[in-house]
């Protein structure tokens, strides 16, 4: 989210949907639970470069194919604090406190298995101008992937003639897309990108990608990543060609380093 610090939900409980049953509700017990209340505060934003949050574990639930996941959020605790340290309530979907993922994940009979949640913000948090001002709903953009068959990569930017060509008010950022050679073009575009990330300064010069299915993407480096409004449709974003390339991921591959 370009100019955000942090971004904030309280999650109270979490929902399992099986096929053909009714949705079964799981207490959070991971590490940074509330001990009082049960709930889980989250700042989305420090969930990344592999960074995980616990909701629960060793949950028993049934064998079969299920069909999402629904998180009940705590009325009024959902937030945007940006780098001046002032603070935008965050709207919610259809004004209900809770949020959804898309696509099914299975679990088979006598088999432990651990999901993650993966969230992009970027294309979650939507800004819309009121008569009151600007007003942030989050449309969110979750998947499910399951731990020991997702893969990730580290890479780095090279200073010249990448890096250092962001000006100081320009965000260096990494869009990847799925299949190789594809012609990057920004979010909501046709050719939408999969993901992107911010490139790091510490360490220096440095992005994570993850978790992904496994297969072939192009990864193209921008400056632009600011004027890219999601909703907009098609925003003028520069791609140089020597900021552009392809790599290949297996299943459960976490070694692949790349450096632009």
């Amino acid at each position: 989210m370009d100019g955000a610090k942090e971004v904030w939900i309280t999650i109270e409980e979490v929902m399992l949907k099986r096929s053909g049953d009714e949705e079964k509700t799981i207490t959070l017990t991971g590490p940074d639970v509330d001990p009082v209340d049960g709930t889980l505060t989250v700042d989305l934003l420090a969930l990344s470069g592999g960074q995980l949050s616990q909701l629960f574990n060793n949950e028993t639930v049934t064998a079969g194919s299920y069909q999402w996941v629904r998180f009940g959020l705590v009325d009024g605790t959902s937030k945007i604090v940006w780098d001046d340290d002032t603070e935008s309530p965050l709207q919610l979907p259809a004004n209900k406190n809770e949020l959804k993922t898309s696509g099914s994940f299975s679990v088979n009979a006598d088999e432990s298995v651990a999901y993650i949640i993966d969230w992009d913000l970027r294309k979650s948090i939507v800004e819309r101008n009121a008569s009151s001002g600007s007003e942030y709903m989050l449309k969110p953009v979750l998947h499910i992937k399951r731990d020991d068959v997702y893969a990730y990569a580290t890479g780095t930017v090279n200073d010249d003639p990448l890096f250092n060509s962001c000006g100081p008010e320009e965000v260096p950022s990494i869009y990847v897309f799925s299949g190789m050679n594809v012609t990057p073009d920004d979010l909501g575009s046709e050719v939408e990108p999969i993901l992107s990330v911010y490139v790091s300064d510490d360490p220096q010069q440095s992005f994570y990608l993850g978790p992904l299915d496994p297969g072939a993407y192009t990864l193209a480096f921008t400056c632009d990543s600011l004027d890219d409004d999601p909703e907009s449709g098609d925003d003028d974003l520069v791609f140089p060609p020597e900021g552009t390339a392809n790599i290949t991921l297996e299943s459960g591959d976490n070694g692949n380093v790349i450096t632009l």
